[in-house]
């Protein structure tokens, strides 16, 4: 990717990342003081590395390059053709015009940062070090030897997550370089909120629950039509982003043998035991599940509490594709032959049964931050809890004191606020919990909270609207 010559004054806002643009701007400062910042960003495909550092480096003096997967021949002359379009003609021809080796180039935007404070932006760099062997031991000593008085800031990203782990980890030839290494993850639903700030909480839940956080999906949502009427374009259709993004999401990271997309529709039809996956997979999993968790793509839980050799369950990490392979997966053929608005109709249920999921994890991810800013007891521990022996018992928030259950939450995604009835379902539970407290704190989440009437300092509701009250620390409003 190039990006124009010249770029616009004024740092504009990058949705969602203001936490992260706040940091790089930080290091920037560092970098006008004369001491150089190496900077690793990763993380999958549609996050919005790209989007962060394209908004960064405006109003600074930057050379932004986007690899391709070419040889290295042709990406060094592309990155001098970067070079004349970004800093002028004049300044590649201070290098010769071209370059012989990776070594060279950096070694010259180097020498161009001593003249001038300079942001160099490599984009998918696991590109260039599949073209060029060794590629990060070519960083590891162009940055180990720069020259006093250089106000270079050199930002690496990639969406081939394992491969820039490796050259950050044990053994990697960045490990201990970079000022800031940091995997951007797609967005949280509060900070996600600020792509569809029009629409109501509801509304935008079932738009996050199909698009996840990544950004690309949330701006192509349509806040001017139904939830329907964007399914059927963006899901439903064949060469809709979110019927077509899924696969490329995963082959950016995994191999194509190993079964992977087996597992997760094993895991998205609701099996979640490793003994159920296998069997509905029809396939040995224990490698490739190792790899979706490490990947992130699947997370490993075991209830609150609960010893350390409890088997665990697997889960879809990731709402939107959770979405994909609960809902369209085993349709996807009929998708392709245009039949998409009848597997919508087909599939309401499983829709309607991922809203509640992505609702559940949206409220324990707003008791979390409830602890974190002492609005419930800051020393609880919170998370789910499921009985592993006995009857079989769920409870959607647990928070734990020590050994000691001291709140009961349930979450349920319904319109009319819950009532006494639901209070009484969730203290149907309490006996089964570990070690609960005689004087449990109740807390329901609700599409439409809880009745005013019933609350108290024991009993606590919130609504959709307060449960995506924008994240404190990541500072984004609408």
């Amino acid at each position: 990717m190039l990006l124009p010559l010249t770029w616009a004054r004024g740092l504009e806002r990058s949705p969602g990342r203001d936490a992260e643009a706040t940091e790089l701007e930080t290091l920037w400062s560092q970098t006008l003081d004369e001491a150089p910042q190496l900077v690793v960003l990763w993380g999958r495909r549609r996050v919005g590395k790209t989007f962060l550092l394209s908004h960064f480096v405006q109003g600074k003096r930057a050379l932004f390059f986007g690899a391709t997967q070419q040889a290295e021949a042709v990406e060094l002359r592309r990155f001098a053709e970067a070079i004349a379009r970004d800093l002028g003609q004049g300044a590649l021809e201070l290098g010769g015009g071209s370059f012989a080796s990776w070594e060279a180039a950096l070694r010259f935007v180097a020498a161009l940062a001593r003249q001038e404070p300079l942001v160099v932006v490599l984009d998918e760099v696991p590109y260039l070090a599949q073209s060029t062997r060794g590629f990060a031991s070519i960083v590891q000593v162009v940055w180990d030897h720069l020259r006093p008085g250089t106000r270079l800031m050199l930002a690496l990203t990639g969406s081939a997550v394992g491969t820039i782990e490796l050259m950050l980890g044990p053994g990697g030839a960045l490990r201990g370089r970079p000022t800031l290494a940091k995997r951007l993850d797609p967005l949280p639903a509060p900070r996600a909120r600020v792509f569809l700030p029009r629409l109501s909480a509801p509304a935008f839940l079932e738009a996050y629950a199909a698009c996840g956080g990544y950004p690309l999906h949330l701006r192509r949502w349509d806040p001017e039509v139904s939830t329907e009427a964007n399914l059927v374009r963006l899901a439903a259709t064949p060469g809709g982003l979110l019927f077509e993004d899924a696969l490329g999401i995963l082959r950016e990271e995994l191999p194509d043998v190993g079964g992977y997309p087996r597992i997760l529709a094993a895991i998205g039809r609701g099996r979640t035991r490793q003994s159920e996956i296998a069997d509905e997979a029809a396939q040995r999993i224990e490698h490739p599940l190792e790899v979706l968790v490490h990947s992130g793509f699947v997370r490993r839980s075991v209830a609150l509490g609960s010893p350390r050799r409890t088997r665990p369950l697997y889960e879809i990490d990731d709402p939107y594709l959770a979405f994909w392979f609960s809902v369209l997966y085993s349709d996807a053929a009929q998708i392709g032959g245009g039949q998409g608005r009848a597997v919508l109709r087909r599939r309401r249920e499983q829709w309607q049964k991922h809203l509640g999921w992505v609702f559940e994890e949206l409220s324990r991810q707003h008791a979390a931050q409830l602890v974190a800013s002492r609005e419930l007891p800051e020393d609880l521990v919170v998370g789910r809890w499921w009985s592993t022996t006995g009857p079989a018992v769920e409870v959607d928030v647990l928070g734990m004191r020590g050994a000691r259950s001291v709140l009961l939450g349930g979450a349920k995604w319904q319109e009319r606020p819950l009532g006494q009835g639901e209070i009484v379902q969730l203290l149907a539970k309490a006996a089964a919990v570990p070690s609960p407290i005689d004087e449990l704190l109740l807390v329901l989440w609700g599409r439409g909270g809880l009745e005013p009437q019933l609350r108290s300092e024991q009993v606590r509701g919130y609504d959709l609207d307060q449960m995506l009250g924008f994240d404190r620390l990541g500072g984004d409003q609408p």
